[in-house]
């Protein structure tokens, strides 16, 4: 079927470039700005191979290491990462015997933030292949689909906070990658790429386990045992946590008259894994997790990600580097116990205050939760003047 193109009078229409390549698209000469050639290969000019090879199929040939499937060659074509002859190429192309093939890569940053951060992000640990940042409680780690808030995920805080790897380090990406994520609620460490080895790198160990992550929680009802293990499904696949209680408190308003602050070491990475496991595991659910049964003291989710513990991508195999960071809990957590603790002793009095936190051996107070017994003093001189408490 001919069609046929009616053009209004006057209007000119842009001429395109010619197309000079051999296919049946435009290529992209030399290679990308911020990039070079890393990997250049020959193909040889005999009868092993044929002509007007698929290019995915010549790069398996080529190098089954860095291309063991089809699909990574596919995906290195499509993001333009290949030259055949000094021009760009895609998943269309072919190559022929006596051909020269080269794969590029991003050797210069790309991410250069416009306007001014959302927030600011406080920087734990940063050098030219990763960071560890600090994610605050109330924003999201991406941009939800649409991006109707994505101007407050830390995605495009961290662009405002970190420093781009120089120029000439291999690999570098664009902008800062987020190696995992945390819920909007929850504060905490977060670890960050700044190449595309590390991105990989990282993103395998959290796939292999070898990455410690260290939480802390103030739940609602209190925990009989010191520690244990939680081994429960989440949606049909297994998840594990381990925890250790270090500290018991008394409230009149919370958890039927107990708090209970843990330590939670998460072995697995299922959605609201710690939440649930809290939640429906020790039947104590976290203090302002009302998605699963908390109670709300106004302060929000009581959850934060305090220590991380991995190996340094950028390290060599025969001399692997460990790295741990670790951060203080939330002032907010202090603030609720202290809260409490001043809210249980008016109420009770210094008689009562034994009572309100010991540590988790549950023989005496924790001194981090030790409060003035103010509280205590005052309900003692209401009650001696004839006072109801």
């Amino acid at each position: 079927m001919n069609l046929l193109l009616v053009v209004p009078t006057g209007l000119l229409l842009p001429r395109l470039p010619a197309c000079r390549a051999p296919v049946s698209v435009c290529m992209r000469e030399g290679t990308r700005p911020g990039s070079e050639v890393v990997h250049s290969y020959a193909v040889p000019a005999d009868a092993s191979w044929s002509a007007e090879t698929p290019l995915p199929e010549a790069l398996l040939l080529l190098d089954p290491v860095a291309f063991p499937s089809l699909s990574r060659a596919r995906k290195s074509c499509r993001r333009g990462g290949v030259l055949v002859n000094g021009r760009e190429a895609r998943c269309i192309n072919s190559v022929d015997p006596g051909d020269v093939v080269e794969l590029q890569q991003r050797t210069a940053p790309g991410f250069s933030p416009r306007g001014k951060p959302p927030f600011n992000v406080t920087v734990l640990l940063e050098d030219d292949h990763l960071a560890v940042v600090l994610k605050p409680a109330g924003v999201v780690t991406h941009p939800p689909p649409g991006g109707a808030t994505g101007s407050r995920s830390m995605r495009t805080a961290i662009m405002h906070a970190l420093q781009p790897p120089p120029p000439g380090t291999l690999g570098a990406l664009y902008r800062p990658h987020l190696v995992h994520r945390l819920d909007k609620p929850t504060s905490g460490l977060m670890l960050c790429a700044k190449t595309k080895p590390a991105l990989i790198a990282l993103s395998a160990a959290f796939a292999d386990r070898t990455i410690h992550k260290q939480y802390v929680a103030i739940v609602c009802g209190r925990i009989a045992e010191d520690s244990g293990e939680v081994d429960a499904p989440i949606d049909g696949k297994r998840a594990v946590t381990r925890w250790n209680v270090t500290g018991r408190h008394r409230s009149l308003r919370l958890g039927g008259g107990h708090l209970t602050s843990v330590e939670l070491f998460p072995q697995t990475g299922r959605t609201h894994q710690l939440r649930r496991h809290c939640a429906e595991q020790l039947g104590c659910p976290m203090v302002g997790d009302t998605a699963y049964g908390g109670e709300d003291a106004g302060s929000g989710l009581l959850l934060s990600a305090v220590g991380l513990e991995f190996g340094h991508p950028a390290a060599a195999t025969d001399a692997p580097r460990r790295v741990a960071v670790a951060a203080e809990e939330p002032t907010k957590f202090a603030a609720l116990r202290r809260h409490e603790h001043a809210r249980w002793l008016s109420f009770h009095g210094e008689e009562g205050g034994a009572l309100m936190t010991d540590g988790a051996d549950g023989n005496g107070p924790s001194d981090a939760d030790v409060a003035s017994t103010a509280g205590g003093q005052r309900a003692a001189e209401r009650r001696a003047a004839g006072d109801h408490v």
